[in-house]
């Protein structure tokens, strides 16, 4: 276009609207005056409407996008949808394609009239042929090839063009092969592989050609679904190389294995070239592999060489210029594992978004923001890896779309990632030369996106999901290269299998390799029967790549629990009858040692009673000198009271001088050497003063001599030395004071009045000091004398006391003396008496443990042949394990969702058979019961008692889901397991509805705490937020598990429980790989006991009571049997050494004993009782099986009509309302048919009601014939010829008046017994 005109793309999709596509045509407009709207300036502004016919329409027939264009073409203007206000737009044109193979095929004729209509035909082939030649030519000379090879490339070029047309017209679209589609976008993909070619890995012509026909089964071959497709494919290629080649080496150019890959030789780029052979292959990718393990989370992968060839594809898609790669196939095919491996190979990270509960639209935009930034910005090759679990909603195929076909989505950056953007890739830009403007560098930055970041879409053919994806979004098919996952051929199930269980230390290596092929035997035979099962009963089962893997984590994990619990059976067998064994031997040594025992024990008694004797004299003599004890201890007592009466009065006296002498310490405590010197140079003292001092010199006058000159010139004499004289004073003995010196003290000083210390302190501060000491003095000895004959008559009671005492401890020690031999015989005889005793305890023990043994040995006499026929068939179940259980997984991995008798085709007479011819065999009990391996009878009494139904499926399904690894998904149209797991798992049983508000917060507490949740209808999709529960994605070795956008910790007692009401769902395959489908619908043999229990109720409601109680008898004593046997059991082999002394043990046997005797009677009587019961309860059998009858009569109605539903709640009403208006009879045969004729009436008027008036008589007549087919009065194989009359092929009738047809009937006819005859040469005919 010229300068003046300026272009805008407009994409189109199925989801566009009006309002929409309304701001994409307004954002490059600019406001001018008034209501105008034009582009910038005075140029012209072109809208590109890509896609126009992408468009759905609404529920009126309108398109609204074209509604909008063709207003705006016919009156220039639209309206603000927000202020209502007039838009005039001017300066516009608009040009729009459409794509032939995509969204509708008729554009409204008002639209269309303001168009010229041009059609595009594709390029002929002189066009492509220059095209792909010059492009093809260049390359070669570019890369210096050998001008051989030049040559043939431009045959090459014909080669392909011819094989592309050659496709195009021998695979065409359909309903079911909505992948062959093929255009210009394939044939650049295969001549887009062959630029890979380097000249060092293409150096002769056939290599080329080699290259040319890999590229070409890489672009068509891998979409198609139908092998035999792909062998008409591999045809049309060999005759496309034919045609051009006139020398064409076939073997070497067709030889296998054709696979290229990129390789990396040192430290260079990755060269696409051949791979030698599988074993080089497999080396590169086990390598691989290893590296990929060691940086992250382990992946366990096999890879055969189907799964090598799916990540060569994928690695070669993610190395094109602008991969994209749709990888098609049933969930467990390992599309996820593979593009993992092969991102590694390629040096790619990989994202995958994490899908939450409130995961939406803006959530992936803000996803694949970070991504594109990544890719753009950082340069960094990215995979984005997409499934249908992360596309909860449809609209996110809308940014998926766009970013497959552009490298961008609309609206996904914001104004300042943009900005950023700019900023970060200016200086890459200018760095290839280009001038650093804004449309440049967003160019730039988009090309980028586009060649780093890929998109991998891993899609489930099953549905029409896909189908319609692809239709409305046609670039998820045009965009990507396709890679169909078929299923796992049996090479590939048998190498992942052998793999697996060489891992088993429990399998034997001899029969590793007939296991294998059992179970890719198993998994194949399940896909036959599940086609069966379909055509016949309608319903949908899939089994994939993961549902065989989970059989092999299932044989595992339950032939290792199942050994364990062999094991532990048989260790308890053997223990207790290894005890059985040595107790006789040990009743024979314990009667030996019960003799010798007693005659000890006779010795003990003789030297016991030779003991008391000696004890009794010695304590005679003891209680003697006891009392002579006592009465000296009175003496002692007596006068120690003397005593202390006599001391106590001393010292009071003593106390009464104290005051006295420590005023006479105070006195000389007044004096000191300088005032007793001052006192020495007194040269004359007053008359006081000398007094005191001769009072002092006659009290301290040696050896009582009163001195007779006591004058002041004596008194400093005798002072003397003043220290001396001080200490004199000091050490008096004032307690002997001479009576001569006391009498002159008192009569010549103490008498007169002016000797005191107050007075004399006057004349002398030293002086008054001596003279309160010698006042002092006096009075403490005057006191003293009067306590002395006290003390004297003291001194002497002490001696008394002494004496007594002394006495007294002679007789105690004699009575110790005697007291301690006494305590000798008493220890003697105590001793004496308890080995007596001890001996008489062994004694009564011993007669106790012999007596106990009897009776355990007669107790277990029964269970010694019973429990060593148990040994024997746990020694025989050991040697079979490793085929039970393998029987036993594959029945719950794959059974559950077929019918009753689908499951004993798959078992009788396809599994035993085959597993009964393999060589080596693989041992199997005769008749498995595989319920019996899986459950005992003890906890299918439970099961029973909790509310389960009594027939035979119920109890499969209820193994079926106690043993399965996989989350249980219950198809219960009637509701009867979903009461049953209410009683299963009792209070702790947290029961949700499917997209209930809130339901992930009580799933976390649940998973935190280890209880089971139910989630009740369950619709066909369950919601992305509960992937990781159903893959059980746990991470840190199974501690946490990421739901709902964070970690949570798991534990693994935590159980999730699926359950839908639909009768009839079509589960995607992805989920049935995830779950355990398990049906739990009624059937027939089941229906029938339910309504016979609810007529016999009605009829006979004691009858029914009885036969309820019965069975619950019964089934709680089968119950208690079992734990009494495992208690016992449990005791004999904890018990260590000899345990004949357990009381408990033999008490608890015969318990058992008791207990088991009462529980057989009870049978035997339950027996009797019940054969009466159901004698008379089948009286009433008849109206039960024709009532079953009628109800599967009306259930199969919706294969007329698909409105015609009937859920058993209703008929049980209407069932009911017949029994109880019927008409009444004593005759019970008479009440029968009566009954019978009720529900016949009551269910046909019922019906007819809610029928077109064409299909009553289809319905009565299906009725009728049931009902005489079901009584006999009709053979099957005649009712079918009536109904299907088919017809013998015959070249002609042999009379004029029948036609071919009619002969050919007849013909038919004649394999009847009854119309033996009436075939050839029947009346003469020929």
């Amino acid at each position: 276009l010229l300068d003046d005109f300026l272009t805008v793309n407009v994409p189109l999709h199925y989801y566009s609207t009006s309002s929409g596509l309304q701001k994409l045509l307004e954002k490059p407009l600019e406001k001018k005056a008034g209501r105008s709207y034009t582009p910038q300036g005075s140029k012209r502004l072109v809208y590109f409407i890509d896609d126009l016919n992408a468009t759905a329409a609404d529920r009126y027939g309108t398109v609204q996008p074209h509604a909008l264009i063709r207003q705006h073409l016919d009156y220039k203007h639209w309206y603000d949808g927000q202020k209502m206000s007039l838009k005039q737009i001017h300066n516009t044109q608009y040009v729009t394609c459409m794509n032939p193979q995509a969204g509708s095929y008729t554009i409204n004729p008002r639209l269309q009239r303001h168009f010229s209509v041009l059609a595009v035909s594709s390029p002929s082939w002189e066009a492509l042929n220059s095209i792909f030649s010059s492009i093809l030519v260049q390359h070669l000379q570019s890369q210096a090839f050998d001008p051989a090879i030049l040559s043939s490339g431009l045959v090459l070029v014909q080669a392909a063009i011819g094989l592309h047309h050659s496709v195009s017209r021998h695979f065409l679209p359909s309903a079911n092969n909505f992948l062959y589609i093929f255009s210009l976008w394939d044939l650049s993909r295969l001549f887009q592989g062959l630029l890979f070619s380097r000249p060092d890995r293409v150096r002769w012509s056939c290599d080329l050609v080699r290259l040319w026909v890999h590229e070409s089964s890489r672009v068509y071959s891998d979409r198609f679904s139908d092998p035999a497709d792909q062998r008409l494919f591999h045809r049309l290629q060999a005759d496309a190389a034919r045609q051009v080649f006139e020398v064409l080496e076939e073997q070497l150019v067709f030889q296998e294995p054709l696979v290229y890959m990129h390789s990396r030789e040192g430290a260079g780029e990755p060269v696409y070239g051949p791979v030698v052979g599988w074993e080089q292959l497999s080396s590169i990718l086990t390598d691989a592999l290893d590296t990929y393990n060691q940086l992250h989370s382990n992946m366990n992968l096999v890879l055969f060489q189907q799964a090598m060839l799916h990540v060569c594809r994928i690695s070669r898609i993610l190395a094109c210029p602008r991969g994209h790669a749709l990888l098609v196939g049933v969930g467990g095919s390992g599309k996820q594992s593979l593009t993992r491996l092969a991102a590694h190979v390629s040096d790619m990270d990989v994202f995958q978004p994490t899908v939450h509960e409130s995961y939406g639209l803006q959530d992936l935009k803000v996803d694949l923001a970070e991504l594109c930034l990544k890719a753009g910005v950082k340069n960094l090759p990215t995979v984005l890896l997409l499934t249908d679990a992360q596309i909860p909603d449809e609209r996110f195929l809308v940014v998926i779309s766009a970013l497959l076909s552009s490298g961008e989505a609309p609206e996904l950056l914001s104004e300042e990632e943009v900005d950023g953007v700019m900023k970060a890739v200016r200086r890459d830009v200018r760095a290839l030369g280009l001038l650093d403007t804004t449309e440049n560098c967003w160019r730039f930055f988009v090309d980028r996106v586009h060649q780093q970041l890929k998109v991998v879409l891993c899609m489930s053919p099953a549905g029409g999901a896909l189908r319609v994806r692809l239709r409305r979004f046609p670039a998820l098919l045009s965009c990507t290269t396709t890679d169909w996952f078929h299923e796992w051929p049996q090479e590939a199930l048998h190498s992942v299998s052998l793999c697996f269980l060489q891992e088993l230390a429990t399998v034997q290596p001899a029969v590793q390799e007939p296991i294998s092929l059992f179970m890719a035997h198993v998994h194949t035979s399940v896909k036959q029967a599940s086609e069966r099962y379909r055509q016949s009963e309608r319903r949908h089962n899939y089994s994939t790549p993961r549902s065989f893997l989970e059989l092999l984590r299932l044989y595992g994990n339950l032939l290792e629990e199942t050994d364990q619990q062999l094991q532990q059976k048989l260790s308890r067998l053997q223990a207790g009858l290894q005890k059985l064994k040595t107790t006789a031997t040990q009743v024979r040594e314990l009667k030996a040692k019960l003799n010798s025992q007693e005659t000890e024990l006779n010795l003990k008694n003789e030297a016991a009673e030779a003991l008391i004797a000696r004890v009794g004299r010695q304590a005679e003599r003891v209680s003697q000198k006891r009392r002579d004890a006592d009465l000296e201890e009175q003496k002692v007592a007596a006068i120690q009271a003397e005593v202390t009466l006599r001391q106590r009065d001393c010292e009071n006296d003593l106390a009464k001088a104290e005051p006295a002498l420590e005023a006479a310490t105070a006195a000389l405590d007044t004096l000191n050497k300088v005032n007793l010197t001052e006192l020495k140079t007194f040269p004359n003292p007053p008359e006081t003063v000398s007094n005191v001092l001769a009072a002092v010199m006659v009290l301290l006058a040696p050896h009582g001599r009163v001195p007779k000159e006591r004058g002041w010139k004596a008194a400093r004499v005798f002072m003397g030395k003043v220290d001396d004289f001080l200490q004199a004073l000091v050490s008096y003995d004032k307690e002997h004071i001479p009576d001569q010196c006391l009498t002159v003290v008192k009569q010549e000083y103490l008498n007169n009045p002016e000797f005191q210390p107050h007075h004399v302190r006057t004349k002398s501060y030293a002086a008054a000091g001596l003279c309160a000491w010698t006042i002092n003095i006096v009075r403490y000895y005057e006191v003293y004398c009067e306590v002395a004959p006290k003390r004297q008559a003291l001194s002497q009671a002490n001696a008394e006391l002494d004496s007594a005492t002394a006495k007294l401890l002679s007789v105690r020690k004699k009575l110790d003396d005697l007291d301690g031999h006494l305590q000798n015989l008493t220890a003697q005889f105590e001793r004496a008496a308890a080995e007596k005793l001890r001996c008489q305890e062994e004694v009564t023990r011993t007669r106790t443990t012999i007596e106990l043994a009897n009776r355990l040995v007669g107790g277990l006499q029964c269970e010694n042949v019973r429990w060593s026929e148990a040994e024997l068939e746990l020694k025989a179940q050991q040697k079979t394990l490793v085929g039970d259980v393998l029987l036993a997984a594959a029945f719950v991995s794959y059974a559950g969702y077929f019918s009753q008798h689908y499951r004993r085709q798959l078992m009788e007479l396809s599994w035993k058979p085959f597993l009964g011819q393999l060589s080596p065999p693989v041992p199997l009990t005769e008749g498995l019961d595989p319920v019996l391996l899986l459950a005992d009878q003890a906890s299918v009494a439970a099961w029973h008692n909790q509310g389960l139904p009594a027939d035979r499926l119920s109890t499969e399904n209820a193994a079926i889901l106690t043993r399965s690894q996989r989350c249980p998904l219950l198809v219960d149209p009637q509701q009867q397991a979903s009461e049953w797991l209410r009683h299963l798992y009792g209070p702790g049983l947290r029961v949700l509805q499917h997209g209930q508000s809130g339901c992930v917060d009580v799933i976390e507490e649940a998973l935190v705490s280890g209880e089971a949740v139910l989630i009740e209808n369950v619709e066909e999709r369950v919601d992305p937020v509960l992937q990781p529960l159903l893959t059980r994605n746990t991470t840190n070795r199974g501690r946490w598990i990421r739901l709902g956008g964070k970690e949570c910790e798991y534990n693994s007692s935590f159980r999730l429980l699926l359950h839908t009401k639909l009768a009839n769902p079509h589960f995607p395959p992805e989920l049935q790989a995830q779950t355990t489908l398990i049906n739990f619908s009624v059937t027939r043999a089941g229906l029938e006991e339910q309504l016979l229990g609810q007529v016999v109720t009605h009829e006979r409601p004691d009858l029914e009571r009885l036969k309820l109680e019965l069975s619950v008898q019964q089934n709680v004593c089968q119950i208690e049997l079992k734990q009494l046997e495992d208690e016992l059991l449990n005791r004999l082999s904890a018990a260590e050494g000899s345990f004949l002394r357990d009381a408990a043990l033999v008490e608890q046997l015969e318990h058992t004993k008791s207990t088991a005797t009462v529980i057989h009677s009870k049978v035997v009587e339950a027996r009797e009782t019940e054969l009466k019961i159901t004698a008379a309860r089948e009286l009433y059998r008849p109206v039960a099986q024709r009532a079953a009858l009628l109800y599967y009569i009306m259930k199969d109605l919706h294969h007329i009509n698909p409105m015609y539903q009937y859920s058993l709640q209703s008929f049980s009403a209407v069932f009911h309302r017949a029994i109880e208006s019927a008409p009444l009879h004593e005759d019970v045969t008479a009440r029968v048919h009566s009954l019978t004729e009720a529900v016949t009436y009551s269910v046909f008027q019922y019906t007819s009601r809610g029928l077109f008036q064409r299909d009553r008589l289809t319905f009565l007549t299906h009725t009728a014939f049931q009902i005489l087919l079901m009584e006999g009065s009709i053979e099957a194989e005649e009712l079918g010829l009536l109904l299907r009359l088919p017809v013998e092929g015959t070249s002609g009738s042999p009379v004029s008046f029948l036609s071919t047809q009619a002969w050919g009937a007849i013909r038919a006819l004649s394999v009847l017994e009854a119309f033996r005859g009436a075939g050839p040469g029947c009346g003469g005919l020929s």
